[in-house]
């Protein structure tokens, strides 16, 4: 199917004895493979005796995108695997803000090894490669690059999205957007990242292939561009990483948070491996960790991201 994925991915129309030849099947075959795609919630049209991949929104510049970042490697595949697997896969030949950008993972992958679905064009997906100094903690980064998409969806004119600690953006209390950061390696003193961002911009409505609630960025942009939005949320990424490099989570970032915090004041269930914890939430502190109030303020717990889950109390 991936093959088919990948003759689909230009769009265009494709002819059923076109298809069949290049991937060896029969026409019963190539039916089987495009019920499957659409299935998984990929939009395919086939009449008028063609195939063809419909996109849910424009696709992706990588030109335009790479005209923006000249100075990193800005790789495009309209298929993918998963654009994290394929700069851990490849950081030998890759530099720090080398960028991997995508219309569809197969295999996405999201915090504790969740699938991360994407239907064709429907999300804005992208992996860079990131360096830090292996002496310093790099707790609180995937708050800092949510806060990044926060702002740059602020800065194309959206407003409301919100979120959800350690790695989350909500809009109307749905996911919006995910983020995975993972480390490639240590070398010569340095942390080789990983930072992966996947945001929901047109998925179909009735996609019922993602098991938890979630919002589409078109809600609140109607007419947003995957391209500009790639470049603004990029840019913003990378703006918020060398500010992270040199300060960490400052106090002004603590009280920033604080502001977009979709559960602050509220009673929350944090769950561990051994048992959950209800109480207050009540931001984050210098290391980006979060913060529970228990026992009418008398106790204040702090929990990493990597430890836990967050969920609002019911």
């Amino acid at each position: 199917m991936v093959q088919l994925l990948n003759l689909l991915a230009d769009c265009q129309p494709h002819s059923f004895e076109k298809l069949t030849a290049l991937l060896s099947l029969n026409d019963a075959q190539l039916l089987a493979e495009i019920s499957a795609l659409q299935e998984q919630g990929i939009q395919i049209d086939t009449r008028f005796g063609e195939v063809k991949l419909i996109a849910q929104t424009a696709l992706i510049s990588a030109e335009k995108i790479q005209q923006t970042f000249p100075h990193y490697k800005v790789i495009y595949h309209p298929i993918i695997n998963s654009t994290n697997q394929f700069m851990l896969a490849n950081q030998g030949r890759l530099n720090k803000g080398d960028i991997c950008l995508t219309e569809h993972q197969t295999a996405g992958r999201g915090r504790r090894g969740r699938q991360w679905q994407s239907p064709f064009g429907s999300q804005a997906i992208f992996s860079l490669i990131w360096q830090v100094d292996a002496r310093k903690p790099i707790d609180g980064l995937s708050l800092v690059v949510g806060m990044a998409i926060v702002d740059a969806i602020k800065k194309l004119g959206g407003c409301g999205a919100m979120l959800k600690w350690p790695n989350d953006v909500l809009l109307n209390g749905k996911k919006l957007a995910g983020i995975l950061i993972e480390i490639a390696n240590s070398e010569n003193g340095k942390l080789n990242l990983v930072i992966g961002v996947g945001i929901n911009v047109a998925i179909p409505k009735d996609s019922n292939q993602i098991d938890q609630p979630w919002a589409n960025l078109n809600e609140i942009l109607p007419k947003i561009d995957r391209t500009l939005l790639l470049c603004t949320v990029i840019q913003e990424v990378v703006t918020a990483l060398e500010y992270f490099e040199q300060q960490g989570i400052t106090a002004e970032f603590q009280q920033k948070w604080l502001l977009c915090d979709e559960f602050f004041g509220e009673e929350v269930n944090v769950i561990t491996e051994k048992e959950v914890i209800s109480g207050i939430e009540q931001g984050i502190d210098e290391r980006g960790y979060l913060q529970l109030i228990r026992n009418n303020g008398e106790q204040c717990l702090t929990f990493n991201g990597g430890e836990v889950s967050l969920r609002r109390k019911l």
